[in-house]
């Protein structure tokens, strides 16, 4: 269940990166230098259970873009010019921040949602290794019945909606005293208290809207070349300061 899920989650994040790298294209005629892709893997990196900062990745992506746009038209760009553009957009403060608004926007869209479908991930593969410890174990007919309730929480059948009953992490826990105590105590003990627990989580948090990894990846090709749109027509604006950090001898004029 686990691979499939998983394969599911690479499926969609690459196919949102796909869909941005060609819109950029044909929208702004921006080539992203395989950073939406960088992207991409990275947030895949942290939804599988890697130690990862997700913020600095998306401030470390939007960096890149930022240069990707501004030096476009440019030749023989050194990958030490491309990092000091890409500082520019990092360090500036002021009125004209490159993609203003939309930094805070994406970020947290993307730190919301990839964090849900990690607790999603990890509770997942906690269930199999329960599931798999518990094959042998033998149920008296209340256990089973008690055992069987659990099956109703919406939760547990695949659903996450605030108007279901949540799923009851004290009743779980419950179960797992009266049926299991002789494996409470033990590493099965401890991981059915960390599944209960990310299910509760995955039930107060949600996973819809801006939590919905599928939602915001979908609308992010759209929103990012509408930020480098706006980013095209304000250009001028930067090439001061890009000048000041001596990443070029002079400011490059990109867009006449």
């Amino acid at each position: 269940m686990v691979c499939g899920v998983t394969e599911l989650i690479r499926e969609i994040l690459m196919e949102a990166a796909n869909s941005t790298q060609v819109m950029l294209k044909s929208n702004n005629d921006v080539d992203d230098s395989g950073t939406v892709v960088a992207l991409a893997t990275v947030l895949y990196d942290y939804i599988t259970g890697n130690n990862i900062n997700v913020s600095a990745a998306i401030s470390r992506f939007l960096d890149q873009l930022f240069a990707a746009a501004y030096l476009h038209g440019a030749s023989a760009v050194q990958p030490a010019t491309v990092e000091c553009v890409a500082a520019v957009r990092r360090h500036r403060d002021g009125t004209w921040v490159p993609f203003g608004e939309a930094d805070t926007s994406i970020s947290n869209s993307l730190m919301r949602s990839s964090r849900v479908v990690r607790v999603l991930v990890d509770s997942l593969r906690v269930a199999g290794v329960v599931a798999r410890s518990l094959e042998s174990v033998e149920f008296t007919h209340q256990c089973s019945r008690a055992l069987t309730r659990l099956r109703y929480c919406a939760a547990c059948d695949g659903v996450v909606d605030a108007g279901l009953p949540r799923p009851c992490r004290q009743f779980c826990a419950n179960v797992a005293r009266g049926c299991l105590v002789h494996l409470v105590a033990g590493q099965t003990g401890r991981r059915w208290e960390h599944f209960t627990d990310a299910l509760h989580q995955l039930a107060m948090i949600g996973m819809s809207g801006r939590r919905d990894l599928e939602v915001v990846m979908t609308e992010l090709p759209g929103l990012l070349s509408e930020e480098v749109t706006r980013l095209q027509s304000d250009i001028q604006k930067y090439h001061s300061e890009v000048g000041f950090q001596k990443c070029y001898g002079t400011p490059v004029e990109i867009f006449q």
